[in-house]
């Protein structure tokens, strides 16, 4: 079998809490508060009277605020376990060079290349890319508003607006009113981009255990049997041009 291997460093042990830690956030941390938020716009509904009418769209507000921060502290936590696994790889295969400074300050684009350079790897060729993908640009739109990560947004998942009247769409320039301020993110997409983030490090442990050359007899066992029932298995490919 022609399974891909990249050189193991210590930053790949490191990595080995990171999708406990994105999912017990979701589970212990975003879910709860979305819970209570929803019990306190049930409340408001069931006061009735003229005060709630104007107290639950407020509530609704807060809800599309929470859960379009939540999408920001997911891609930030998921950003930095990215760059500090970055870091680590360039220390070690990399010591003479000076890439520090180039993997705190890159993009988006810049990281992907980079995590090409040490790993021997494409970050697309992984299957949890298009939602992290979805997640940085989110987290952008987040962070900075309207922008080029929120026009990527508008194509890949309409969902994130689909609350909205339809008729909003029918305007001959669709685009301004898709605004970031309009976003609800639904919690399934939370869920979405937790598990995307988590599955993320599962497959570069899969590469890591591949990778160690001397195997103990349990951890080729185990080999074994992922190969049989995981759903991806990176292959060596041609070099890429990049």
């Amino acid at each position: 079998m022609n399974v891909f291997r990249w050189q193991n460093c210590y930053a790949d042990v490191q990595t080995y809490r990171h999708g406990r830690t994105i999912q017990t956030y979701l589970e212990d941390v975003i879910v709860p508060a979305l819970e209570t938020l929803d019990r306190k716009t049930d409340e408001l509904e069931a006061r009735g009277g003229a005060w709630a009418a104007f107290a639950k769209p407020d509530m609704q507000f807060v809800i599309r605020e929470t859960k379009l921060a939540f999408s920001l502290a997911i891609q930030s936590i998921w950003e930095r376990q990215l760059r500090a696994y970055l870091l680590g790889c360039a220390k070690e295969l990399c010591p003479t060079e000076d890439l520090q400074s180039k993997i705190e300050r890159a993009d988006w684009e810049k990281l992907q290349k980079l995590f090409f350079r040490l790993r021997g790897i494409e970050l697309c060729v992984f299957p949890s890319f298009g939602v992290l993908d979805i997640l940085q640009n989110l987290g952008s739109a987040a962070r900075h508003g309207d922008g080029g990560s929120a026009v990527k947004l508008i194509h890949q998942c309409p969902d994130l607006w689909e609350h909205l009247p339809a008729q909003v769409f029918e305007d001959e320039a669709p685009l301004v009113y898709r605004t970031v301020a309009m976003i609800d993110v639904p919690v399934d997409r939370l869920k979405d981009f937790a598990k995307a983030v988590a599955v993320f490090w599962e497959d570069s442990e899969y590469i890591y255990n591949e990778s160690i050359e001397r195997k103990d007899p349990q951890l080729e066992e185990k080999l074994a049997r992922e190969r049989l029932t995981r759903q991806w298995i990176p292959r060596l490919s041609r070099p890429s041009t990049k």
